[in-house]
């Protein structure tokens, strides 16, 4: 080091003993620094020089008076040559000049003595999950004394005064402060510091500061996914931001997402989100890996999501995938195995319940009982196991578990201009229900490269490949439903071994095991490239083409199932005959090219950004399906083995989109803010004439703490308010809707043989045009106690018009569908609140966050038709789908009754529907309209809603040095449940089978009961009314989790950064009222589900470097 540091000596002497005139700011013929731009991705100066060195053709000379540890105030990123040497010259009070292909550095004063004698600090720096944080800043406070952290987190730094203090600050990290007090070893732990108002969110076409942001985004980063066992996305962001919520999941494998609403259901058309994956629109966010992605933003008002335009009108989601980080290559593993059970399972009654309860059932409607006491007694006692069994169906059809397993392996560096990133995901499924036919399998590659060309150029390309499969019962749920609807005397064998059967519903655990499959398989790619040219360090230009396309397989083979006696071996039943297999195809690719010019700059206390892009995008999906009958083998199904009934259909669809998109964001003083937002689309799904049209939104904010009666508060940091209006559409419907469509049908065989002819379809409309949403938003971010307390708040309107919908019209029409028109209007209206807090106290630190969201939707428009009368209606002023339906008071009892000794029955003395036989034990309805009659036009109105009115979320995490722990509370408020048929009620009907809570039923002995006295195959009692509603509101304990990290000590032997273990539970605890044996999160059911289950697992976390 000492000849190195001499020699440069020399070379610096003896240049400026002859260019003692030239200093920087001269132009050399050889080196002009006006002309470089430098990649800095450090803020040592020694680490600056050699990355100056490698990138352009100079030399640097200079003695070690210069003090080249120093660390110097500049962020990752681009610099000019003559910009930063300025820098440089600033901070650390240097000389700097110029010679040819040399620049030199020159302390201002060579003569200084080191007046104290240098001590050296060593130490580590892990962050919040006890890992090595490399690149961490250590600085000597009050100095330009510093070092930074290497890949380890390890630092060495010399300082002058024992009672140093030390500040390590990290970008995303709270800055930390240590008092050496004569120590020479400091080891430190950094926290995340989750609501920084520095905190970059990504918005559409680019990215903002918290602080500046005028619109409503919620954004979840990696560390909210990453912890948990979650299968997809939709599952992962449940309860996370306020104002998104997960609707319809069930826990199938492969197949259990449910669906994403954000703000409430805005149209009765398709109300799906628009997701943007890597800048790409479209895609199917729950078949992504959520160990690749890097953050989650969801854009919910105008200002954040009308630059998508027609896309925007549901709300969109932004998915930003992980991409590789400078520095030596990192290798991670991550691997959890655990198992899945039911959240909730229904009950049913034994054989000799069910053979009592059935008998009462029909005496209460004057029938002859079923079975005698001498049957009842052959069921208890199990002597006719054929035709009297007890089988506990619910028991024969689920297993006691299923597994579940994930591996993830992820290699990541990058060096100079180039970072990778590439990863490699498993996640295997295995199915609750016998006969191992649900199942699911999913792997998932991914690969991201970015690099920088000529210093100017910036080039990323991202490649993504997804293999998955799963299975079902070519009966759907079938077998699940079955063992709610088949009575508990049949066996599930024979004692001949034949599959039992006595009438009635099918053997669910044949169905299950013999019935046949339903296999999915599907490849997925995706390609994303994008350039950006950075024409000078304001104006930049970018590129983006991508591509995904689909090749999607469904193969369903439905079996023969022969039931027979197990006394003469006939055959008494067969389902699925002929046997058929039925395959269909499904291919289909997105193409999309985005351009877009960016403009940024600041002029004191003015700050302008300026956005302008052109797009254009095209799908295009072919199907095809083809059935055979009589396979020759019931072992393997092929559409070759089908020999029968050789049938085919297709179907092709396409569209296009073509848009130009622009905003303009302005900010004075970081205090006034103003954006404006604007899309022009044309969408090949309407008529040229209504096929474009404008969608735009302005936002403002004002940060009043940036005002100087409150800039020096010690309590509130910051505050904003925010105010946006705007403008969507939605063109979400059938492809040339606003064409008539030609089909071909059979007609009748002409000289013995069919002939296809051709008829109208489909009805177009050519006035058909966008749906319209009108949304406004007023909202206040605010921080307290140093931003340990984060607070935003939202208040927002947002009306749908003109929605896309068929419209009943006369039948004199004639057409084969009614046709899509623009008619009808939908408001959601409510408040969203948000809290976070964080703390550290020594070595424990933690943070909580609380969000809360309240939602009311209503109809406001039907387009001048009347309301659709049924169970679920769509009325001016109520819900949309609301239930619709009697207001029961209570169930009558023998006083309510005048007894006509007579004919020994009983007249009511209250209002009955006409023709129900009505009794004590049944249920008494309101006469709403008070005319002594109830009927079923006047006497009903909207009694509930399926939608959740109020969503909340409330999860914790805490870290003592090498133990964390965590905890997600999710649940929704203000909702009603319903469950028909087979799933509530028994003797409804020959399949709807009795549970434990019919034994509480009315009686003349038991008039104290819950559910109303059994009537055999009658449903008055079961109308839709006020009395079935279930109150669908839940708590649930949605993950909590308790990790391990060993010491880095420990691990470092064997080249391990981090290897921590843990464990994890998800859906553990359920708080509700909701009806026993029936999960809150699938409200409205007959039964026919797979239930929502539990996960528990064991994990593993390994990073090597």
């Amino acid at each position: 080091m000492k000849n190195f540091v001499m020699k440069k000596f020399i070379i610096l002497f003896t240049g400026l003993v002859l260019w003692s005139g030239i200093n920087y700011g001269s132009i050399s013929q050889s080196l002009d620094p006006e002309k470089y731009e430098i990649q800095i991705s450090t803020n040592k100066l020694l680490d600056i020089i050699g990355e100056i060195e490698q990138q352009i053709p100079a030399s640097f000379a200079y003695t070690d008076e210069i003090g080249l540890q120093a660390v110097i105030n500049i962020p990752v990123g681009k610099y000019r040559l003559d910009k930063l040497l300025e820098k440089i010259r600033k901070e650390l009070e240097l000389e700097v000049k110029i010679l040819g292909s040399q620049i030199y550095l020159l302390p201002v004063n060579r003569d200084k003595k080191i007046a104290l004698e240098q001590m050296t600090i060593q130490g580590n720096v892990l962050d919040h999950q006890n890992l090595p944080l490399p690149g961490v800043t250590i600085i000597e406070k009050g100095t330009r004394n510093g070092a930074v952290t290497d890949f380890e987190g390890n630092f060495n730094l010399e300082v002058r005064d024992p009672n140093a203090i030390l500040e390590f600050s990290y970008v995303g990290y709270v800055t930390k402060e240590i008092e050496l007090k004569g120590s020479t070893a400091v080891n430190v732990s950094l926290t995340i510091d989750q609501n920084s108002l520095d905190e970059v969110l990504v918005v559409g076409y680019g990215t903002q500061k918290k602080a500046n942001l005028t619109g409503a985004v919620s954004q979840v980063g990696k560390e909210d996914l990453e912890s948990r066992p979650i299968t997809n996305l939709n599952s992962g962001l449940q309860g996370l931001m306020p104002g998104v919520t997960i609707t319809g999941a069930s826990g199938a494998p492969g197949n259990n997402a449910g669906s994403i609403r954000i703000r409430g259901i805005g149209t009765w058309g398709n109300a799906t989100p628009l997701v943007v994956i890597d800048g790409i629109p479209g895609g199917n966010m729950n078949i992504l890996n959520p160990r690749d992605i890097e953050s989650i933003s969801v854009l919910k008002d105008a200002a954040s999501s009308s630059i998508y335009g027609v896309r925007g009108a549901n709300g969109v989601i932004l998915i930003t995938t992980k991409k590789g980080s400078t520095g030596a290559p990192s290798l991670s593993y991550d691997f959890y195995y655990g198992f899945q059970n039911p959240t909730a399972l229904p009950t049913r009654l034994g054989s000799p319940e069910y053979m009592e309860l059935l008998n009462e059932s029909q005496i209460n409607v004057g029938r002859n009982p079923t079975y005698t006491q001498e049957e009842i007694q052959i069921a208890r006692d199990g002597s006719d196991p054929n035709n009297y069994a007890n089988t506990n169906w619910i028991e024969e059809v689920y297993e006691d578990y299923a597994p579940q397993e994930n591996h993830n392996l992820t290699v990541n560096g990058g060096k100079d201009n180039v970072n990778y990133y590439l990863s490699y995901g498993y996640l295997k499924e295995g199915g609750l229900v016998i006969g191992d036919n649900f199942k699911s399998q999913r792997h998932n590659v991914r690969l991201k490269l970015n690099t920088t060309v000529f210093d100017r150029l910036d080039v990323n390309a991202n490649i993504g490949y997804i293999d998955r499969t799963y299975t079902g019962s070519s009966n759907g749920t079938g077998p699940l439903y079955n063992a709610l609807t088949i009575i508990p005397l049949v066996p599930v064998r024979n004692t001949d071994g034949g599959w039992g059967y006595i009438g009635g519903s099918s053997n669910p655990v044949a169905v299950a095991n013999d019935a046949g499959t339903n296999d999915f398989a599907s490849e997925e790619f995706t390609g994303n490239i994008e350039a950006t040219l950075h024409l000078s360090d304001d104006f930049r230009l970018k590129a983006r083409y991508g591509l995904v396309k689909y090749n999607s397989r469904r193969n369903v083979f439905e079996r023969t199932i022969n039931y027979y006696s197990p006394e003469t071996g006939d055959l008494l039943w067969q389902t699925g005959y002929p046997n058929k297999i039925t395959t269909s195809s499904y291919k289909g690719t997105y193409k999309t090219i985005i351009g877009t010019a960016e403009y940024e700059k600041e002029l004191e206390q003015h700050a302008v950004k300026l956005l302008a892009g052109v797009s254009q995008e095209e799908t295009i999906n072919d199907d095809l399906n083809a059935s055979r009958t009589n396979v020759a083998s019931s072992l393997n199904g092929h559409i070759n083995l089908g020999t029968e009934n050789q049938l085919n259909s297709g179907g092709h669809a396409e569209n296009a989109l073509r848009s130009v998109f622009g905003r303009f964001n302005y900010g004075f003083s970081d205090k006034y803010l103003l954006e404006l937002d604007f899309r022009y689309d044309g969408s090949s799904r309407f008529a040229d004439d209504v096929r474009w049209d404008l969608f735009s939104a302005a936002s403002a904010g004002w940060v009043f703490t940036e005002e100087n009666f409150l800039r020096n508060s010690k309590i509130l940091d910051f505050g904003k308010i925010r105010f946006s209006y705007g403008a969507q559409g939605n063109d979400r419907i059938a492809d040339l809707a606003y064409l008539d469509i030609l089909g071909p049908v059979n007609t009748m065989p002409i000289g013995n043989q069919l002939t296809i002819g051709y008829r109208q379809t489909s009805v177009g409309n050519e006035l058909l045009t966008w749906e319209a949403a009108e949304k406004s938003d007023v909202g206040i971010d605010l921080a307290f106690f140093d931003r340990q307390l984060n607070i935003t708040a939202d208040y927002f309107v947002n009306k749908t018009d003109n929605i896309l919908l068929r419209l009943p019209i006369p039948d004199v029409f004639g057409g084969p569908d009614y046709p899509y028109q623009n008619a009808g209007s939908v408001e959601n209206k409510g408040w969203e609140l948000q809290l976070g807090w964080q703390d550290q106290i020594e070595d424990f630190n933690y943070n909580v966050n609380i969000n809360f969201s309240d939602v009311k939707n209503q109809v406001t428009d039907l387009g001048g038709t009347e309301p659709t009368i049924g169970d679920r209606v769509r009325m001016i002023g109520e819900p949309l789908d609301a239930f619709y339906g009697l207001v029961a008071e209570r169930i009558a009892q023998e006083s309510d009754f005048t007894y006509d000794s007579a004919s020994g029955t009983y007249i009511p003395n209250f209002a009955v529907i006409e023709g129900d036989p009505v009794q004590p034990g049944d249920l008494i309805y309101k006469d709403l309209n008070e005319d002594g009659v109830v009927d079923l036009i006047n006497d009903r109105k909207v009694i509930g809603s399926h939608i959740p009115r109020y969503t909340f979320g409330f999860r914790g995490g805490m870290n003592y040095k090498a133990i964390d722990f965590s905890f997600f509370f999710q649940g929704v408020g203000k909702v009603d449940g319903l469950l028909t048929g087979p799933a509530r009620h028994a003797f409804i009907s020959e399949s709807a089978m009795p549970q434990d809570i019919h034994l509480d039923r009315w009686t003349p002995q038991n008039t104290d009961a819950s559910y109303p006295r059994l009537t055999y195959q009658q449903s008055y009692n079961q109308r839709l009314s006020t009395y079935w509603l279930e109150d669908a509101s839940y708590i649930r304990l949605k993950n909590v989790q308790l990790g391990y990290t060993l010491p880095v000590s420990l691990t470092r032997k064997f080249r391990v950064n981090k290897l921590r273990a843990y464990m994890s539970a998800d859906n553990l605890l359920t708080i509700t009222n909701y009806f026993d044996g029936y999960d809150p999160e699938s409200p409205v059911s007959s039964g026919s589900f797979y239930p929502q289950i539990k996960t528990f697992v064991l994990g593993l976390n390994i990073n090597l470097q």
